[in-house]
């Protein structure tokens, strides 16, 4: 068996966050409807996309990254494009010959993409006409990941400059082994191609590297000719590992590993230029990770509290690891935490329950209010994200509104999740879901959901979340819903036959 066919059996789960799309209110029943949001031309211009997931490959499943760029004329077309995937069969950069999309009112639709080797499809819910989630919807391929419009403005190396802090998830592949891993770190570019201070940690199959700086050869070039310069595309060496990446704009870049047979993705968001310390962590968060372990999959979500002097309180949080949940707190919590005294952001956070155990974690500050989050317990290869709560209650009635939202995760195999729903000042929510199911080749689409989401004490906590897919046989989806703000929120499956995470972000 090549190496190509050996990337398999790993389903890494991937936490999708995007920016939360506005404040709005939405129809919560009774009365007239109001009038459609979102059209074919809510989707217009050049939007990056980055996405992995699972594909079939020689009889065997594999794991596979691409990122890219379309441009959507408004009116249901694909006029250009270009992608960079990292497939069984090795790394390509393809562009688009066409396509086509649709969108309905409440921002679902349909996207295709045509380059030489074929069409690729898409199921896609767009939180507000600047971002969407995307799910590939593939008879051999599922994935999950989003989408962003670009600003052309910032297609040049000196657009990007300053701080940058990333998380790449994927395979790593070294002498036949494949290993879940991911990379978190920072680095500063300096317009012109060069990167210093770049420091990462990473974290293979449960083996930690501590923070190491960069090796040599770092760097980042925005393509300046050929196909690459119309659409924001760049190549990158990053803490060791090749890449080719796409410009959303100054502040966020798409990335896709290039190092095969190794495999990985994810995004690189400008960090704030301060000197952090322990006084820059300070006030509430909510955190969702999810990732692998030696038995299968892992998915968490929570939220903590951070004194701003290097003690963490009030932790509450779900596991899911492989379909066996931790529910904290389970007996007494103490916590606490460091910054890194070089004041790049770094640092470690620690929690310990009495009856549950420890859980430790490492730590990028982009800001004081978000950063990137990696686990570093034993045999555990799981990230994510935290970012600061609201600091007042959440009430029913203050949730209440549409929603786009995305699953990722796995039953007996691989499944990305897709749809949008409105929620009730009463917590009922309806809504309609598409999505791919890989180990049976199922495509499912316009699939009716209902439930409900119950907040319990003031929000800010462990709420409960339930989702019944219309579907044969009828199937509920359990979570646990921890509230970020008023417009997005956390989602972490708690089934015992499945491993979910998710994100749910309000639509205007």
């Amino acid at each position: 068996m090549s190496i190509l066919a050996k990337r398999v059996a790993l389903v890494v789960l991937v936490v999708v966050a995007i920016v939360a799309a506005g404040c709005g209110r939405g129809y919560g029943g009774g009365g007239t409807p109001p009038p459609p949001k979102f059209s074919n031309a809510s989707l217009v211009g050049q939007y990056a996309f980055s996405m992995s997931g699972t594909e079939l490959c020689a009889g065997s499943n594999s794991f596979f990254t691409r990122a890219g760029t379309f441009t959507a004329d408004g009116k249901g077309n694909i006029v250009s494009g270009l992608e960079d995937i990292n497939v069984c069969n090795g790394v390509a950069t393809l562009g688009f010959t066409g396509g086509t999309y649709f969108i309905n009112p409440n921002g679902r639709g349909t996207l295709s993409l045509v380059n030489n080797t074929g069409t690729t499809n898409y199921s896609i819910t767009l939180p507000s006409t600047t971002q969407g989630l995307i799910a590939q919807t593939d008879v051999d391929s599922t994935a999950g990941g989003s989408f962003q419009r670009q600003n052309s403005a910032a297609f040049s190396n000196p657009a990007i400059a300053g701080g940058y802090v990333f998380d790449f998830k994927g395979v790593d592949v070294t002498a036949s082994v494949v290993s879940a891993a991911s990379f978190v770190g920072r680095f500063d570019a300096d317009g012109a191609g060069h990167i210093s201070s770049g420091l990462f940690d990473s974290n293979i199959a449960g083996t930690l590297s501590g923070q190491q700086t960069f090796p040599a050869g770092a760097f980042y070039q925005v393509d300046t000719n050929g196909d690459g310069s119309a659409f924001g595309r760049g190549t990158a060496k990053i803490a060791g590992q090749g890449f080719a990446f796409y410009v959303v704009d100054a502040t966020r870049l798409k990335f896709v590993g290039t190092s095969f047979p190794s495999a990985f993705a994810g995004d690189a968001v400008a960090q704030q230029n301060i000197a952090f310390n322990d006084a820059s962590l300070s006030g509430s968060f909510a955190f969702l990770i999810g990732g692998s372990t030696s038995t299968g999959s892992i998915a968490t979500a929570g939220r903590f509290t951070a004194d701003g002097a290097g003690k963490i309180t009030n932790v509450v949080a779900d596991e899911n690891n492989s379909g066996s949940v931790t529910l904290l707190p389970n007996g007494t919590i103490t916590g606490s935490y460091a910054v890194d005294a070089n004041q790049f952001g770094g640092g470690t956070l620690t929690w310990t329950d009495t009856k549950s155990g420890t859980f430790s974690f490492i730590f990028y500050l982009i800001s004081p209010t978000q950063a990137v989050f990696q686990e570093t317990d034993s045999n555990i290869v799981s990230d994510g994200t935290f970012s600061a709560q609201t600091t007042t209650p959440i009430s029913a009635t203050a949730l209440a509104g549409d929603y786009a939202f995305s699953w990722s995760g796995a039953g007996t195999d691989a499944e990305d999740f897709v749809g949008q729903f409105s929620l009730t000042s009463s917590g009922n929510l309806t809504g309609k879901i598409d999505f791919n199911e890989f180990a049976t080749g199922r495509q499912f689409f316009d699939i009716p959901l209902s439930g409900s989401i119950t907040l319990g004490g003031d929000g800010t906590q462990a709420n409960t979340a339930t989702f019944n897919l219309q579907i044969t046989p009828a199937d509920t989806f359990q979570f646990t819903a921890y509230v970020v703000n008023q417009n997005t929120v956390f989602l972490v499956g708690v089934d015992t036959t499945r491993v979910l995470i998710g994100t749910m972000t309000r639509q205007p």
